[in-house]
């Protein structure tokens, strides 16, 4: 792929992370001021419980078909007809194991109806993720940054519509779901046939699909041990909770991890220099990993520590008094965004090392923590017991990766923690100053000034310099210089 091909493509892909993110947020505050805390609760239930079933029906086959049609694109046409084969019977078989484990647990009645709606939408989001899978495997992610953001806004448009000028019921909200899914099928599948040479059919050759789910298998494991550790306290707190602390957790949820898309975005753009820099320059991979994590660690640690402290007015401007009850779960969920940060680079590192089954274990072992936290928590504490929960399992996640990726690249630990250290006291300057600015100043001021604050600190006791945030402009712009020589060759550590 050339340098401009890579440019444009992380300049889609940054696109796409941060206009979905900013919509769904969008929709779910509006969905949720609407329905009060105990729809909350309900929509939340719903869509988390179907979202754990969906990787049963993708299985890691996304990944390997982005794969293998980069390496043989004139295949093309027959690996997608054949995972198309593969999922049309994994489909069939995950959404009768959806609605029949919703009512064996016994999920009230419209929340059952709001699973099976949801379980179409699990359906139609798995066959746009194929599509899409094909289009990146020809290296134009175009039609996936409109795909994402313009069903998105379907969404959007059509839960208005439902809700606040039709004044239809909550499972409506699912269906505003649906409606953003379909948009993204039709959309997908005309860019697939329209726009690249391939037809769209149903096949399932036996040789082709061993292969196939062969390949697969740490892909599939790996999706499933992150998508029942991401989802699967929702899913409990639905059962072992009430429906409001749900709701409330379900903010607190959304709120912490709607910046989720800045590492995501940052580790697919570093990655690829990291998987040429493991075969080429150990030196320099040792590089750009500790650079990673100096400016995640940078980014992560003032929204932390201003979230954590402004909690309440942001809860109440932005949900509502009703939704006070999320304040004290959101700071502590917010602080499990630092190590969900600092995983990134290092599950980066491993995947760009040949290390996936490392990877894949540590992965493994944070949801069976997770799981048995939550189990113990829940019924004592609720939502916040669900978020105690969720920033250990954060911390194992990273800890586990550190220790796994541990020789795989060189690097400075004592500039690191050095590094961290002044990162952390500017973010505790910067809480302690709005702690005492917040019974004067709004919000809208006080988030502001928070921002220059630590800024300024942490310029001021050499933390970061100009240049370094320029650089990290950089890696997802592409100005001036190629991700590499902006990670490798910048200020170190």
């Amino acid at each position: 792929m050339t340098g401009d091909r890579v440019a444009k493509n992380t300049a889609y892909l940054v696109a796409a992370f941060v206009g979905q993110k900013l919509l769904s947020f969008v929709y779910f505050t509006l969905a949720v001021r609407a329905v009060g805390v105990d729809g909350a609760g309900k929509y939340v239930a719903a869509t988390a419980f179907t979202t754990i079933f969906s990787i049963f029906i993708d299985l890691g086959l996304a990944n390997v078909l982005v794969r293998e049609t980069a390496k043989f694109p004139e295949k093309a046409t027959t690996l997608l007809s054949n995972v198309l084969g593969i999922k049309t019977i994994l489909g069939t078989v995950t959404v009768i194991a959806t609605i029949v484990v919703a009512r064996l647990l016994g999920y009230p009645e419209e929340t059952f109806l709001m699973i099976v709606i949801a379980s179409a939408v699990m359906v139609l989001d798995s066959i746009h993720l194929i599509f899409y899978a094909v289009i990146r495997g020809y290296q134009d992610l175009r039609f996936e940054a409109i795909g994402v953001v313009t069903g998105q806004l379907v969404t959007i448009l059509s839960g208005s519509l439902f809700i606040f000028a039709l004044h239809l019921g909550l499972p409506f909200l699912i269906v505003a779901l649906l409606m953003g899914s379909t948009w993204n099928v039709l959309w997908s599948s005309w860019a697939v046939s329209r726009r690249f040479p391939i037809k769209i059919s149903l096949a399932f050759d036996p040789v082709l699909v061993k292969f196939l789910a062969s390949v697969a298998l740490p892909f599939a494991l790996a999706g499933i041990f992150s998508r029942v550790y991401s989802y699967i306290d929702a899913v409990m707190l639905s059962r072992l909770a009430t429906t409001a602390e749900l709701g409330v957790y379900g903010v607190a949820y959304k709120l912490t991890f709607a910046f989720q898309f800045l590492p995501m975005a940052f580790a697919a753009a570093v990655y690829p220099a990291m998987a040429d820099y493991y075969v080429h320059d150990r030196k320099k991979l040792g590089t750009v990993f500790s650079t990673s994590l100096k400016y995640l660690l940078i980014v992560v640690v003032p929204l932390a520590f201003g979230i954590a402290t402004l909690a309440g007015p942001i809860v109440h401007t932005v949900y509502g008094s009703a939704f006070l009850g999320a304040v004290r779960p959101l700071q502590i969920l917010i602080f499990s965004l630092i190590f969900a940060f600092l995983y990134w680079p290092a599950g980066s590192l491993m995947n760009a090392c040949d290390r996936q089954v490392r990877n894949t274990t540590v992965l493994g072992v944070t949801m069976v923590v997770n799981i048995i936290m939550n189990i113990f928590l829940i019924p004592r504490f609720g939502a916040i017991g669900a978020a105690i929960s969720a920033l250990v399992g954060n911390i194992v996640l990273w800890s586990g990766a550190m220790l796994q990726s541990h020789g795989l690249a060189m690097f400075s630990a004592r500039r690191l923690v050095v590094t961290a250290g002044k990162v952390f006291f500017s973010g505790s300057f910067m809480a302690l100053s709005l702690s005492l600015l917040r019974p004067f100043a709004p919000l809208m001021l006080l988030i502001p000034s928070g921002v220059v604050i630590y800024a300024a600190v942490l310029t001021g006791i050499g933390g970061v310099t100009v240049n370094e945030i320029q650089d990290f402009i950089a890696v997802f712009l592409q100005r001036r210089k190629k991700i590499s020589d902006v990670m490798a060759n910048g200020n170190k550590v």
